[in-house]
């Protein structure tokens, strides 16, 4: 009899779905892109070019053709200061592999994604987490990635500190996360 219920059961709501015209037509894609760990970021000349190919991530790759939107993102990690003022961390964005060469030529020739996220003067340790980073993206640098998630998947993000800040921030488990909406 059990054996029985395990078949018949399923089958009954397959029937009632069906019935009803209910189907699920849509789901979320939950893409963790691990940043290398640790980075350094130096606030006064220095910067992290980070090539990014979504289809690495198995879950993005098989969804990939079913792509609506991005539902939710998040740039985290444990950002400390080893030395200096406190400052802050941005995040730009460009489509394709790219390779700016410095600060300047970033925020000139790419699209703000993220930040300013803020930390302290030397020592001070910062771990950013889904809430804090959520409220920190800029439109247009989130259209790029979400042109970039629909598209082939590969674009490159640059992490810089603050202009003129002669500090160093070290970042560990940082991470990319984007929660993409999918439909059928």
């Amino acid at each position: 009899m059990k054996k029985n219920l395990r078949l018949i059961l399923p089958g009954l709501a397959l029937v009632a779905l069906t019935a009803t015209g209910c189907w699920i037509t849509s789901a979320q894609i939950f893409a963790h892109f691990d940043l290398p760990n640790p980075f350094t970021i130096n606030g006064a000349d220095g910067f992290e070019r980070v090539y990014v190919d979504l289809n690495t991530i198995s879950d993005y790759a098989d969804n990939k053709d079913k792509l609506k939107g991005i539902s939710d993102l998040a740039v985290v990690g444990k950002f400390t200061n080893t030395s200096g003022p406190g400052g802050g961390v941005e995040v730009y964005i460009t489509p394709g592999n790219t390779n700016l060469a410095n600060p300047t030529a970033i925020v000139a020739g790419s699209t703000k994604l993220w930040g300013p996220g803020s930390i302290g003067a030397t020592g001070d340790v910062h771990t950013v987490g889904w809430d804090e980073s959520a409220a920190l993206f800029d439109a247009a640098g989130k259209a790029i990635l979400l042109a970039e998630a629909q598209g082939d998947g590969e674009f490159t993000i640059y992490t810089i500190g603050s202009p003129g800040t002669v500090n160093v921030i070290r970042v560990d488990d940082g991470g990319l996360i984007l929660v993409l909406a999918a439909g059928l």
